[in-house]
């Protein structure tokens, strides 16, 4: 190791795509305001799209000009090598699978310390070349260290790759509402990116179910993707359109989704979803699927802090949308459980495992 490597860190360089509205992002930024609090300098170097939606934390510097979502990997891995020699003593993060590569290969023969991250189901990084997973593998076995948000995820990596890692969490931000106290909104309430994956179908066709008994409902989706229009076509053809919202990337999803009545999370796979992290946190009485990755079941004790059930089992989430709206007292039992995970995922409890991680020789 050399001699800069054993320097203090007080440098961050986090090589990113872009801060759009996905999760990493979210947990990214959240990250970058825990370390510039604490006297680190930290860069965002972002490769594929200049636009931000996430506010900026002070302090925290965006390189962007050679930002392109035309940029070949080639391109890419020449411009962070190029940026990472000249910040010799900096920690270099990334997230995603084809970022997490790029860096890695970047990085070769330089002194700096690297640390990676799985967000999601690492079965799912690659649908469309399954060979790409074993040459993730031989490239992740580069890394310094490497951060899993579930024991799950971490058990489908060989064992060269899971004796680097480390399972950390997802925090919330600061920001993050405290609990609400008042009478809930008469709504039922989802998040994520409109993709397969997150399997609204499922939620919509459970609301419609729902909604046969309890007229006076809405159901707001929020986030944005390539189905939107398919799932506006199953609102349609279930009759429910003028009581389902599509409510997009929004500024205030995160109080609207506090004051609703239910939070459902129908995902096929995740990692860790922030949006059912957040919900749990202020005591929103939540139902998530068993997804692949072991995010949901990793915080969610089914029927003291939450609800389990299988993916595509419409039955059961309509059962427990009905339970959640009609039983308050389980309701409010659930909600209190669950604000306990806010003292465990808080940024300070989380930021202190990274800088620990990313501090250590």
């Amino acid at each position: 190791m050399s001699d800069s490597r054993k320097k203090p860190i007080k440098e961050i360089l986090f090589i990113h795509p872009s801060l759009l509205g996905g999760g990493a992002e979210r947990v990214a930024i959240s990250l970058a305001s825990y370390f510039a609090s604490h006297g680190y300098k930290f860069t965002f170097l972002l490769t594929k799209d200049k636009r931000v939606r996430y506010s900026v934390p002070e302090g925290v510097d965006i390189v962007d000009q050679h930002a392109d979502p035309s940029i070949k990997p080639m391109q890419q891995i020449s411009i962070i090598r190029s940026y990472i020699k000249k910040h010799p003593n900096a920690v270099i993060m990334s997230f995603l699978p084809h970022q997490n590569m790029y860096t890695l290969i970047a990085s070769i023969g330089l002194p700096n310390r690297i640390v990676i991250s799985v967000r999601n189901d690492p079965r799912f990084d690659f649908p469309r070349n399954p060979l790409l997973q074993g040459v993730r593998n031989a490239i992740y076995r580069k890394a310094d260290a490497i951060v899993f948000q579930t024991e799950e995820q971490a058990s489908f990596f060989p064992h060269s790759i899971q004796s680097k890692g480390s399972i950390i969490l997802n925090p919330i931000s600061d920001s993050i509402p405290a609990p609400y106290k008042g009478a809930r909104r008469k709504a039922i309430v989802t998040s994520g990116r409109l993709e397969e994956q997150k399997n609204h179908a499922m939620t919509i066709r459970a609301f419609a179910e729902f909604y046969k008994s309890h007229p006076d409902f809405t159901l707001e989706i929020y986030g944005e993707g390539s189905l939107e229009g398919d799932l506006k076509g199953v609102t349609e053809g279930l009759g429910i359109s003028d009581a389902v919202r599509f409510e997009g990337f929004s500024p205030n999803a995160v109080e609207r989704v506090r004051t609703a009545s239910v939070f459902v999370m129908s995902s096929r796979f995740e990692g860790l979803s922030n949006s059912m992290l957040e919900a749990l946190c202020m005591g929103v009485p939540t139902i998530c699927t068993r997804c692949l990755g072991g995010g949901a079941e990793a915080l969610i004790d089914n029927g003291r802090n939450g609800f389990l059930i299988d993916v595509d089992d419409i039955h059961e989430e309509t059962r427990l949308m009905h339970v959640l709206v009609t039983d308050d007292g389980l309701a409010r039992r659930l909600s209190h459980e669950a604000q306990k995970l806010r003292t465990e995922v808080g940024i300070g409890s989380i930021g202190k495992k990274w800088e620990g991680l990313i501090c250590s020789t």
